[in-house]
């Protein structure tokens, strides 16, 4: 065997570093009432501060507010591809929110889009390739509200058959 049939290659972990940090505006949303009911019954969600008026009006935040959650069904309309070069196969890698500040029904929510990170892990099953996409949820007030971390993986998946 030569010294070349014994050399492993490496994976080509290559990616646009360029993209790295820069935002993005992808789209603006008014969160009205009958969205957050409508994402409270889908959800089975009954707390009072997101649908009972005088309940919400007698709580802490002096109306009604949107459940954290309804954020993550904003529909952003683009961001920064990185061009990950790695793998055959990308999947959800899971999802990271902090919440800053309570969002009430007749905000006007902005996301913000940047590709936060890009990295390589070598775990049990191989090499992969993270990127995390940091989105940024601010109201009408410039009031950051929320920020999302949410990281897919690229790997090689080796084909069956």
């Amino acid at each position: 065997m030569t010294t070349e049939q014994t050399q492993q290659t490496e994976p080509d972990l290559s990616y646009d570093e360029s993209v790295i940090g820069v935002e993005v505006d992808a789209g603006d949303v008014e969160i009205t009432r009958e969205q957050i009911t409508r994402y409270c019954e889908a959800i089975g969600e009954t707390n009072p501060l997101y649908l009972d008026e005088r309940a919400a009006a007698e709580g802490p935040y002096g109306g009604i507010i949107a459940p954290p959650g309804l954020l993550h069904t904003i529909q952003t309309q683009g961001w920064m591809d990185p061009k990950v070069k790695f793998g055959n196969t990308t999947f959800a890698a899971g999802s990271r929110a902090e919440l800053l500040h309570p969002v009430h029904a007749g905000d006007t929510i902005n996301a913000r889009v940047a590709i936060k990170e890009v990295y390589a892990k070598t775990g049990r099953t191989g090499t992969m390739m993270f990127v995390v996409r940091r989105t940024t949820y601010r109201n009408q007030d410039g009031v950051d509200v929320a920020i999302n971390d949410f990281s897919t993986v690229h790997r090689q998946v080796e084909k069956i058959g």
